[in-house]
């Protein structure tokens, strides 16, 4: 197929591009890359294709296109990829729309999502990606491969009117009214699409800056570990005449000895994967064996950070719609999954220290309002720990009276129970937070909960019948993300944690802006859940502390409109909060 489109290497052509491109209301982009440097730059207006060869061009293309691209917005596929080499020019264009992204919240996170697919799903193209991985460095490029360069452009205009108008068509709450550039250039009116669009520029930057690591720190606490993971190994080999990393000799062990009936696997071997392990949790050898499980993995964690490590800095990759719900997931390596007391190997770099804000009681906060359960709603308004309340109600005794110990038990009953979790599961939920239950305590209490907060119960009563008669539930997060279910954990955990995704991207956006606003310069470099750690120079800290914790609750008032949103903050070196 021929393709018109003008393939620009001489710097006095570049006007042209900037006349024809000039009064285009966003640019649709795409890149090549050699070696880690940026070879093409396509744009495309709503006629013309550019190809832009920066080997060629030089100083005087990344001049223009910063010109052409600071003031307007781009469209692009995976456009996460682009902009990290743009930033590296000193490119920041003033708005995204990534079509990938579109793709992903019209289709869900389960489907692929590569422009191929995305061309084949709403187009009917078929798309040769064959020369992706040509060599886009030689001196001579040939004219398959500037054709290939200037469809993909092609394409991704195409696209952007389908996926904008759909995305415009999903049902979605007129009444949040998101006024971003995003918005304003694109003309989209769905607050998640606003919300996800303009989280890409965020996402590329926290890419580019990694998260710093205290080399010393890292060997020492990994060391640690080993030693005590070879410990513990040792010792159950000596109690239990047995290796625990052998599956094998671990199924014998617990079907033959201990006489537990765990499924099999397709071959007709027994399992024992931690999902048959964990039906047995409460037996004293299969804790030991999720132990030893949990250490190594921790270990491997550990490792693989030791093993991205450049110039003392780890630069993962996070995917931005990483579930159903909208949370980020990280990976090479994971960094939103380090235990708590490892976080230290987190280190700011030298002049300079971690903000770490996060959401108090975010997850209750979301329920009690999407739920309509005003007798929290009301405790919330009024400044009460929501544990202790709770702990009051089924304690019988006045919140003042309320130990330690027993609100670290109402934590686990309102977590654990607005999720719906079984008084056999509440008894095991408790031991995380240093409680045990009986079966029977766990059940009045359960029964005490629900008795009192009775919309969470209807909301429960609710999700089970939909399912029973519909087999999945349909909903919307609090700002509008549309989910289904087909599981009654997951159609009560959707549109919390999907609330809390949202509210968390927000706030990012919102604390950027703030950022603008007063010039100052500090990284986002983790998001984890609930919580935002940032990394500024020490004396700009407490300035930078303040506009967070003013983002987060602005972005609370936006999707929460009943109950208040509190927000914890701390300055520290390390990454030790949470």
């Amino acid at each position: 197929m021929s393709l018109k489109y003008s393939y620009i290497t001489s710097k006095d052509k570049l006007q042209k591009v900037y006349e024809h491109l000039r009064e285009e209301p966003y640019i649709f982009l795409d890149t090549e890359v050699s070696q880690d440097r940026v070879r093409l730059v396509q744009l495309g207006g709503r006629e013309d294709i550019f190809i832009l060869d920066l080997f060629d061009l030089g100083h005087e293309g990344v001049s223009v296109l910063r010109e052409l691209l600071s003031n307007r917005g781009i469209v692009g596929h995976n456009l996460k990829f682009d902009l990290k080499y743009l930033y590296r020019l000193g490119i920041e264009p003033y708005a995204v729309f990534d079509t990938m992204v579109a793709s992903q919240l019209l289709e869900g996170p389960e489907e692929k999502h590569s422009l191929q697919k995305v061309a084949m799903r709403y187009l009917g193209e078929v798309l040769d990606k064959s020369l992706q991985l040509s060599d886009w460095g030689k001196d001579f490029l040939g004219r398959e491969q500037l054709e290939y360069a200037a469809l993909d452009v092609k394409v991704v205009r195409d696209l952007f009117y389908i996926l904008r108008e759909r995305l415009n068509e999903t049902p979605h709450r007129e009444e949040v009214l998101l006024k971003t550039r995003t918005s304003r250039v694109f003309g989209l009116l769905n607050p998640i699409a606003i919300v996800e669009m303009a989280f890409v520029q965020e996402v590329a930057k926290m890419e580019l800056s990694g998260i710093p690591v205290d080399r010393e720190e890292l060997e020492r606490s990994l060391k640690d570990q080993e030693k005590a993971l070879q410990k513990r190994v040792m010792d159950f080999m000596f109690k239990h005449r047995i290796d625990p990393m052998s599956t094998r000799q671990v199924g014998e062990l617990l079907t033959r000895k201990y006489r537990l009936e765990l499924p099999k696997t397709e071959k007709g071997n027994v399992s024992t994967d931690d999902k048959a392990l964990s039906e047995y949790a409460e037996h004293p050898v299969v804790a030991e064996l999720l132990q030893i499980r949990a250490m190594k993995k921790t270990i491997e964690k550990l490792q693989e950070i030791k093993e991205k490590l450049k110039r003392n800095r780890v630069y993962p990759e996070f995917k931005q719609i990483g579930a159903i719900t909208g949370r980020m997931a990280s990976m090479n390596p994971n960094v939103q999954n380090i235990p708590r007391d490892l976080r230290r190997i987190f280190m700011a770099e030298e002049g300079k220290v971690f903000v770490i804000a996060d959401f108090s009681q975010i997850e209750l906060r979301i329920a009690s309002e999407y739920v309509g359960e005003e007798k929290m709603v009301r405790a919330f308004k009024e400044g009460r720990d929501l544990h202790r309340y709770t702990a009051s109600i089924f304690l019988r005794k006045p919140e003042e009276e309320i130990s330690k110990e027993e609100r670290q038990l109402a934590k686990a009953v309102n977590f654990g129970l607005i999720y719906g979790i079984s008084a056999k599961g509440l008894v095991e939920y408790a031991k995380t937070y240093g409680v045990n239950l009986t079966l029977e305590e766990a059940q009045k209490i359960r029964e005490d909960f629900f008795n009192y907060y009775t919309s969470i119960r209807a909301w429960h009563e609710r999700v089970k019948r939909e399912l029973k008669e519909f087999k999945e539930s349909r909903g919307h997060t609090l700002l509008g993300r549309s989910y289904t279910a087909h599981t009654f954990p997951d159609a009560v955990n959707y549109p919390i944690q999907g609330t809390g995704a949202d509210l968390l991207k927000l706030s990012v956006l919102m604390f950027d802006a703030e950022l603008r606003r007063e010039g100052i310069g500090a990284n986002v470099v983790n998001l984890v859940h609930d919580e935002i750690v940032v990394e500024c120079e020490e004396h700009l800290s407490e300035r930078v502390a303040k506009l967070l914790e003013k983002a987060m609750k602005h972005a609370g008032k936006i999707v929460l409109k009943q109950v208040p949103v509190e927000v914890e903050i701390s300055i520290s070196k390390r990454w030790e909060k949470g």
